[in-house]
């Protein structure tokens, strides 16, 4: 069963992986297209190892305290989390400034910073994908706390990517 699960996790990833290049190398809705479904399958593929790192960490924590379980959780997922919640938040961006972004009323400075927040993206799913392929991963479902540590660095810098990205398509909007 682990098998053919982790083979759907790894396609979404390298699905997203695909979407994202040829979002970079178009314009338009191409570009949209791709970029909106390489972020929706990037988050379907952290789902599914959010659930993975969930299961793992209450079964070798059944006897914790509901504080030392948050802590757990929050140590070990916390990057996922993180990333998790970026995704949505420029999801969100793109759904609302959807015509905006198609149109091109945009500054061009929005492709830039939405290309960098790509390829944070691809720097942390890089990472991912070399642990979840570990025999560590597969073994015990938890990846090294040093990649822990650097998704978390990178996730932050994905976060003010994403608050420029808001600031751009807010207030640097042009009328064509």
């Amino acid at each position: 069963m682990k098998d053919w699960y982790s083979g759907i996790y790894k396609s979404f990833i390298m699905a997203s992986v695909i979407a994202f290049i040829i979002s970079m190398l178009s314009t338009g809705k191409v570009s949209y297209n791709s970029e909106l479904t390489g972020y929706s399958a990037l988050i379907f593929g952290v789902m599914m190892i959010l659930i993975i790192l969930f299961k793992g960490i209450y079964h070798e924590n059944e006897n914790a305290s509901s504080f030392q379980l948050l802590s757990i959780i929050i140590m070990n997922t916390g990057p996922f989390i993180l990333k998790f919640g970026i995704i949505g938040f420029i999801l969100y961006l793109m759904i609302v400034y959807k015509d905006a972004i198609i149109d091109e009323e945009i500054s061009p400075s929005y492709h830039t910073f939405s290309n960098i927040a790509i390829i944070l993206f691809l720097i942390q799913v890089y990472i991912l994908y070399s642990n979840v392929n570990s025999d560590k991963f597969a073994s015990t479902g938890k990846i090294s706390k040093v990649s822990a540590s650097i998704m978390y660095l990178f996730g932050l810098l994905t976060l003010m990517t994403s608050i420029i990205l808001y600031i751009i398509l807010k207030y640097f909007r042009t009328d064509g």
